[in-house]
């Protein structure tokens, strides 16, 4: 008979909308925190915004006509475009994230290769794999339309003089010899030109947020005790919930309100570890501080000292070869393909890859070259594993 009460307990506590603790408080530590910064932009801010979505959505720019920020990171898509992309001499497939939510990451990209947005941003305008485009050419195309100018200099101020200035800054992925003529202090200036037009991009792309979904409705329920409306909330996914914070541990990484720590991990992927050819974070710390526009360089501000702390900080550990950014989980039913290299293709299989390593290294292969410990299998049944995938098709 104690026995049985006890499973009766558990079912009980199992079917609670309103959620038991400790889960309850894990769960609402999902919930979004902070008001739409769209609706708290004003002053220069705006500006910035303005100018940042014209530039986003602009193909004056590129060296194909037809290429804008927007060509792979397409609103009707999430923000992405459902594919992965060769990357770089050796080809590396990388998967387009999604930008939904992007302004609340430490590091952008997936090795972590920006401690800003604003500096993530100016990458695939000069990249020859992307945009394949030009600092010139992007000040020219501002300075050409008196609503654009009008926009840069009400958010930043005067906008250097192109008078003299060559066609082109860039030849390729190489300096342009004519560019190399131009003066220490012009060349600055125009550098710093272009590191504002970055900035004006993310003050565009931090409005970008995934909408509002079954899940965010449940979270006001839970807070608030409203148990009529946490009702309304699909049993399945509320199970589902409990899988992800309790049993199979995906909170770990996947915590705070973006659903992602920020950190970086090995889980195992075929195309990672030693043998793999993407470095993964190992390179991407390289990447970063080379990078003129790290936010220890002369483009910072003081307000990004923090920013500029942790990047001085970072070193190069053979550990986190292959270890790639966790990535935040809102509208995540929206952003296939999934992981790094968008090497699965739906949701059930990122669930099987986890529960069941179908498709992981072997134990014996190591994480990386000294990195992390392999996941463990979690040995959900087919079951939980729909429950899992229930929860969340509701982010």
């Amino acid at each position: 008979m104690p026995g049985l009460l006890l499973i009766l307990s558990l079912a009980t506590l199992l079917e609670d909308p309103l959620l038991p603790e400790p889960w309850r408080g894990k769960a609402l530590s999902l919930a979004r925190s902070d008001p739409r910064i769209s609706d708290s932009i004003s002053g220069k801010e705006s500006f910035r915004r303005d100018l940042g979505e014209l530039l986003f959505y602009a193909t004056g720019f590129s060296e194909n006509p037809s290429n804008s920020c927007a060509s792979c990171h397409d609103a009707e898509r999430a923000f992405q475009d459902q594919r992965s992309h060769p990357r770089g001499l050796q080809g590396i497939a990388r998967d387009t994230p999604s930008l939904w939510g992007v302004s609340g990451q430490r590091w952008w990209g997936w090795d972590g290769r920006w401690d800003s947005l604003w500096a993530q941003a100016l990458e695939p305008i000069e990249s020859v794999d992307e945009m394949g485009g030009d600092r010139l050419m992007l000040l020219r195309w501002i300075d050409e339309d008196d609503q654009r100018r009008d926009l840069f200099e009400k958010g930043f101020g005067p906008l250097p003089s192109l008078d003299g200035l060559p066609e082109k800054a860039r030849s390729g992925s190489d300096w342009h010899p004519d560019y190399l003529l131009v003066s220490k202090k012009r060349r600055k200036e125009i550098d710093l030109a272009f590191s504002k037009a970055g900035r004006s991009i993310a003050a565009f792309e931090a409005t970008l947020e995934a909408p509002r979904s079954s899940f965010d409705d449940y979270m006001d329920a839970v807070a608030t005790s409203d148990l009529q409306k946490a009702e309304l909330y699909p049993a399945e996914a509320r199970r589902g919930l409990i899988l992800f914070l309790d049993k199979g541990r995906c909170i770990l990484c996947h915590g705070g309100p973006l659903l992602s720590d920020g950190e970086f991990h090995d889980t195992g992927l075929l195309t990672s570890g030693s043998s793999g050819k993407d470095s993964g974070r190992y390179g991407g710390i390289l990447e970063l501080k080379s990078n003129p526009f790290n936010l220890q360089g002369q483009f910072s501000t003081g307000s990004e000292m923090a920013g500029a702390d942790r990047t001085r900080r970072l070193k190069r550990d053979p550990s986190v070869w292959g270890a790639f950014r966790t990535p935040a989980l809102r509208g995540i039913r929206h952003t296939a393909p999934y992981f790094h290299d968008g090497s699965q293709k739906d949701l059930k299989s990122v669930i099987r890859f986890y529960t069941r390593r179908d498709g992981a290294r072997k134990k014996s292969q190591a994480a990386g070259h000294h990195g992390e410990n392999l996941m463990e299998e979690l040995n959900f049944t087919p079951g939980e594993e729909y429950l899992l995938e229930r929860f969340l098709e509701t982010l």
